[in-house]
């Protein structure tokens, strides 16, 4: 039997391998990747049971990472979603306008100028607002993409057989 410690890094794999999406075409190297587990187990041999860990480590922490980047089903933990309205876009041109014509008031044609790009600036970040976190988060999940643009997917039922069948063993 293996350590106690490899058992447990082994089994924190295998739960990760479930829980996560890869790219379609890097499911069959972590079945083979899996097998290779699965016949080092049986032959009780450590050395190959660690060899066969690190490539299932590295798709899983891939996997992790990607599906961070790619809002994966939640929204950000840090980030407050504000709330949708089509009022933004008016309210930053009334509030561009304003400064437009204080900034003329105030100091003619090259202050008009300088507060002229500032509005623009207050005006784009108003039409960001309009498009909340969560819409971009459901636009990548509607899509079934990473943010590499590469389709991603779970665990396909052959990987999950290889799984339970390892778990068994240990």
């Amino acid at each position: 039997m293996a350590s106690p410690e490899l058992a447990d890094d082994v089994r924190r794999a295998l739960a990760d391998l479930r829980r996560i999406r890869l790219a379609a075409t890097a499911w069959p190297a972590v079945a083979g990747d899996l097998a290779r587990l699965a016949a080092a187990i049986d032959h009780r041999d450590e050395a190959a049971m660690r060899a066969a860990l690190l490539p299932l480590s590295q798709a899983a922490f891939e996997g992790k990472v990607r599906g961070r980047l790619a809002g994966s089903d939640r929204r950000a933990a840090l980030v407050t979603a504000t709330k949708p309205t089509s009022s933004l876009p008016a309210v930053g041109a009334i509030c561009g306008g304003i400064l437009l014509a204080l900034g003329y008031l105030l100091g003619g044609w090259l202050v008009f100028a300088g507060t002229a790009v500032f509005s623009l600036f207050i005006f784009g970040i108003a039409m960001a607002g309009t498009r909340t976190n969560l819409d971009r988060t459901e636009e990548r999940r509607a899509r079934g993409q990473a943010p590499t643009r590469e389709a991603t997917e779970r665990a396909p039922s052959v990987v999950v057989e290889a799984i339970r069948g390892i778990e068994r063993m240990l």
